[in-house]
């Protein structure tokens, strides 16, 4: 999986740079959080910008995370359309907020 980490202050983003976030990627996802959770903070902002598809697994693989960082906050930030209508067809827009970019994220812990 490709992805980047970066630090700011008390959120954590994990910036997934795939275009597919399906059953191929979804373990490799699960382990990277894993591997990286001691050092995850308070919030964990999830940007999807290169996300184009996603399927249960994937959608899966973000519940597995939403459960194993329990006491944490994650967020979406900049869902395209399709992995936007899933989450919301799902409800897990319910659980996990999602914003238009880190910047607006990052303002809502503020």
């Amino acid at each position: 999986m490709q992805y980047e980490i970066i630090h700011k202050g008390q959120c954590t983003i994990l910036q997934v740079k795939e275009a597919r976030f399906d059953a191929k990627l979804a373990p490799a996802f699960r382990s990277v959080v894993e591997e990286h959770s001691e050092a995850i903070g308070h919030h964990l902002v999830l940007e999807l910008t290169d996300v184009r598809f996603m399927d249960s697994s994937g959608l899966g693989a973000v519940m597995a995370v939403y459960k194993m960082l329990r006491g944490k906050k994650i967020s979406v930030v900049n869902p395209q359309r399709p992995v936007r209508e899933l989450l919301k067809l799902t409800r897990m827009d319910k659980l996990i907020t999602h914003y238009d970019s880190v910047d607006i994220a990052l303002d809502a812990l503020a």
